[in-house]
């Protein structure tokens, strides 16, 4: 059974569809959502302790601080941050520590980095990997970073600008996704190409849609 603080599917899908996402987010939010139902449901099978329905609701609500109805309330707050914060001051604390770390972006910071990846739980994992491997859809972490250097090319100059990252950065990035890559496909026993979509989000979606109808 979900824990108390834990939304089902469908009241993920609910809270979800209750923030008007527009329909790039809804995407990326079920690919996300399906890609880690399929790795924590493996990695059950694997004999590992995972809570699966923590990391369905955790990978779809994921990105809410990046939602116009959100922002106002966590302006000023680390993207991840702002996500955990919104849900907990809605009695969704449990969500928090699955999402803090999945921003890319944090992986440019060695230090930060080394203190996540020797405490992250399972389900830290999870998130974070599902991100990395999902845009619209499910994609190989070549085709997701591909898209990452669009947005943050690297600088030609040694040090950081705001919004770039050095050559150098982008490698020590990548490099530190593909550890979280190979402790995910360890603890769910699967390799890289394995990775698949659990569809869990359409019955969820649209349970929520009914009900939200018959109110």
């Amino acid at each position: 059974m979900p824990g108390m603080s834990v939304p089902t599917r469908r009241e993920s899908a609910a809270l979800l569809l209750s923030l008007q996402p527009p329909i790039w987010h809804l995407r990326h939010s079920r690919a996300v959502a399906e890609a880690a139902g399929w790795l924590a449901l493996h990695a059950v099978s694997n004999g590992r302790s995972v809570d699966r329905h923590l990391v369905e609701a955790a990978a779809l609500l994921h990105d809410v601080d990046k939602l116009d109805a959100v922002k106002p309330e966590t302006a000023g707050m680390a993207h991840g941050d702002g996500s955990a914060d919104w849900l907990a001051r809605r009695g969704y604390a449990e969500l928090g520590p699955a999402i803090v770390g999945h921003p890319v972006t944090r992986l440019a910071d060695g230090d930060w980095f080394a203190r996540w990846i020797d405490s992250a739980s399972p389900e830290a994992l999870i998130v974070s990997y599902s991100d990395k491997r999902a845009g619209q859809r499910l994609e190989s972490m070549a085709d997701r970073f591909a898209s990452w250097e669009r947005r943050y090319p690297p600088a030609r100059r040694a040090e950081h600008t705001r919004g770039t990252w050095t050559a150098e950065t982008l490698q020590e990035v990548r490099e530190r996704a593909g550890e979280i890559e190979r402790r995910t496909c360890a603890l769910a026993g699967v390799t890289a190409e394995d990775v698949a979509r659990l569809a869990w989000t359409s019955p969820a979606f649209a349970a929520a849609r009914s009900a939200m109808g018959a109110r």
